[in-house]
């Protein structure tokens, strides 16, 4: 399952009858094979509540009754109680390089289907990206299983969103696109909608898999194609009101310079430290250098691109904009990710350069480390909320 049961019910909120309700659920999905007896002698709830409850839960359709199981001894057979994690499914559009994917996702975060629209051009706009997302979501909404629920859809992008009016304002990767409103797929699809920076919703899902950084600060930093920054503190991922938080790329480090971002200003960091800035000059030593972040980072393994001076410019300038950003936060870790930090050579020297750059104060009190998201952090992070929600309005007991 991927929802954590102790998020859904708060022990202050929530009765005792659908705390109960809540276990009873939460066993059925672990590991162990359970029955109505197991499950009454493994929680110390009486088995006439055991029987009612899993009587709910298999009214809601998301318990199933499988095979029967012979007993040890002399006795009833009795009934294995599985867990129908199909009951409810959510669709997640997101952005990988220059594609669009979509992936039609169970509870157990597992994807049913996935669909791939690539989008190359730097000319694409709004007509474009709105066409192809469309077609995604016919598509795989025509793979749902029946017994599914479809909860809403999830859109995790790069750059600069609106959440509250459900924009996607701007991304570096199609700059032509620009205040991308999603008003009317939730209209034309009459599903709910959800719209996320990508960068938060890895850094939450992070957080799920490792508890312990749910304690004080973390800032989560991608050095990419794109620059840009998440921050937590206490396992909350905080973000602004106006649809945009921790734009480091587009810090401006060389007030002289005359080269534009693609978010129309000139000298920002992303001019200087992003893939898609330093491309040119590093196709000039290695002309097959792929602009694909994860492409690149192989093409990195394989090559000697770190040690171009560009990169070294490069890592300089991202280090200290990087000590400038940590002194804003004091965090106690720092993860980066992305295919430059993923490469030895360049950590170190990054590394190196930063703690430099930091307060006597501060040296050796911040943890920074280089990290690979996991293949699934955005999908799971986006349609975690809607899991959450629909599961918490199920717990709650009939009785």
């Amino acid at each position: 399952m991927l929802v954590a049961f102790e998020d859904i019910l708060d022990g202050r909120s929530s009765r005792a009858v659908d705390r109960n309700k809540a276990k009873i659920l939460a066993a059925i999905c672990g590991d162990r094979p359970v029955t109505r007896k197991r499950l009454a002698s493994r929680l110390r709830i009486r088995p006439t509540t055991i029987s009612a409850l899993v009587n709910e839960l298999i009214d809601d359709g998301v318990v199933v009754e499988s095979k029967s199981l012979s007993p040890p001894r002399q006795g009833r057979p009795e009934i294995l109680l599985q867990a129908q994690m199909t009951r409810f499914a959510v669709l997640v559009i997101h952005v990988v390089s220059h594609d669009i994917r979509g992936a039609l996702v169970d509870m157990a975060g597992n994807v049913l289907a996935e669909r791939v629209a690539g989008l190359n051009g730097m000319e694409t706009g709004n007509k474009r990206v709105i066409e192809a997302i469309e077609g995604l979501i016919d598509d795989l909404r025509d793979e749902a299983p029946a017994e599914s629920q479809l909860l809403g859809i999830g859109i995790a992008v790069p750059g600069i969103i609106d959440p509250a009016e459900r924009r996607w304002i701007f991304s570096s990767r199609w700059p032509k696109m620009r205040d991308l409103s999603f008003d009317a797929i939730a209209e034309r699809t009459g599903l709910t909608v959800h719209v996320s920076r990508n960068l938060s919703l890895e850094l939450r899902t992070r957080m799920l898999r490792r508890p312990e950084e749910r304690k004080g600060g973390v800032l989560f930093v991608h050095w990419g194609y794109g620059i840009g920054s998440a921050y937590s503190w206490n396992g909350t991922v905080l973000d602004s009101s106006v649809g945009s938080f921790g734009e480091l790329g587009h810090w401006i480090v060389s007030p002289d310079s005359l080269q534009t971002c693609f978010c129309g200003e000139t000298g920002c960091l992303e001019t200087e430290a992003a893939l898609w800035a330093m491309l040119p000059e590093i196709r000039r030593s290695f002309p097959e250098a792929p602009a694909d972040e994860w492409a690149f980072e192989r093409f990195m393994r394989e090559h000697r691109v770190a040690e171009l001076e560009v990169m070294r410019r490069a890592g300089e300038t991202f280090a200290l904009s990087l000590a400038n950003l940590y002194k804003a936060f004091y965090p106690e870790r720092v993860v980066l990710t992305g295919p430059f930090a993923l490469q030895d050579r360049i950590f170190d020297r990054l590394n190196r350069t930063f703690e430099r750059h930091l307060p006597f104060y501060a040296r050796d009190k911040c943890q920074m480390y280089a990290a690979r998201p996991g293949p699934m952090d955005v999908i799971h992070g986006s349609s975690l909320p809607f899991f959450q929600k629909a599961l918490r309005d199920l717990l709650i007991s009939h009785g």
